[in-house]
């Protein structure tokens, strides 16, 4: 995108992210963005963070958080934008879903053993260190043992949906998740939504949630998905987002850092919805 003027999806050490939320900051100022949304999956610890510590004076830091749902037999995730991180429902649900990952970890790591992998809880636990723990840190537990090579493999060989070592997390749904970031004075959007959903219907009954965006610049998106959604996005008067889904631990996470987002009219937009 041309003139890009904020980066509305970005993960940090909190949850399964490379970078310090320092480091990140930075690295957004570094390469010109104007505003960044740190939406940690299923926590908001780095905003928490940036209220003790100070906000940066060159970058608006956009408070955000990536629900993990289940629904219509599939993950889905819901990203919210300008939460109050000290929302009580929001931080009792925060560590619900701590507690469930952790019990879900356990899971998929038995799973692992009892396919001849070698591979312990406490070797995830390495790996997520205070963050609430998710497939990712599973799968970097998988590359130190030498299981696999990289995370993709992890996730192709063992960790995906329907694969030997995956595990359901506890339903959540999305209305759930809408409702909960409204409470907080949230806007909720859909996540990369082409990595769920294919099917028209099951799209429309997605937008029936009360879902007040979607994301349509994602990397995972080609041009013509990213058209697509732009345009399902106008003619049902919803917002459209984007940004880099920058974890750091990728080959392409560099290259896509700073390319994907939004323009500073369709951030406005968000803002103001807020």
């Amino acid at each position: 995108m041309t003139s890009l003027f904020a980066d509305l999806h970005s993960h940090t050490t909190c949850s399964d992210g490379r970078l310090e939320i320092p480091d990140l900051v930075s690295k957004a100022v570094n390469v010109g963005l104007q505003a960044l949304a740190i939406t940690d999956h299923d926590t908001m610890e780095a905003h928490r963070w940036l209220r003790r510590e100070g906000m940066p004076e060159d970058l608006l830091v956009v408070p955000g958080i990536e629900f993990s749902c289940n629904e219509f037999g599939r993950d889905v995730h819901i990203l919210g934008y300008f939460l109050d991180p000290d929302h009580e429902e929001l931080q009792r649900y925060e560590h619900e879903f701590r507690q469930d990952r952790e019990s879900r970890a356990r899971s998929m790591v038995s799973q692992l053993q009892g396919l001849g992998v070698k591979v312990t809880f406490d070797d995830v636990m390495d790996q997520a260190k205070t963050a609430p723990i998710g497939r990712p840190h599973v799968a970097a537990a998988l590359i130190e043992r030498g299981s696999v090579r990289t995370i993709q493999e992890a996730f192709d060989k063992y960790l995906d949906y329907g694969k030997p070592g995956y595990a359901a997390r506890s339903p959540f749904h999305i209305r759930e998740a809408v409702q909960l970031i409204r409470d907080a004075g949230g806007v909720s959007v859909v996540a990369h939504p082409h990595r769920t959903f294919t099917d028209p219907t099951l799209f429309l009954s997605l937008i029936a949630t009360g879902l007040d965006g979607i994301e349509a610049y994602h990397p995972s998106h080609w041009p013509v998905t990213r058209e697509y959604y732009r345009t399902l996005a106008t003619q049902h008067r919803l917002l459209i987002t984007g940004g880099s889904d920058y974890h750091g631990t990728r080959d392409y996470d560099e290259q896509n850092f700073g390319t994907f987002g939004v323009t500073q009219d369709l951030f406005e937009a968000v803002h103001t919805k807020h």
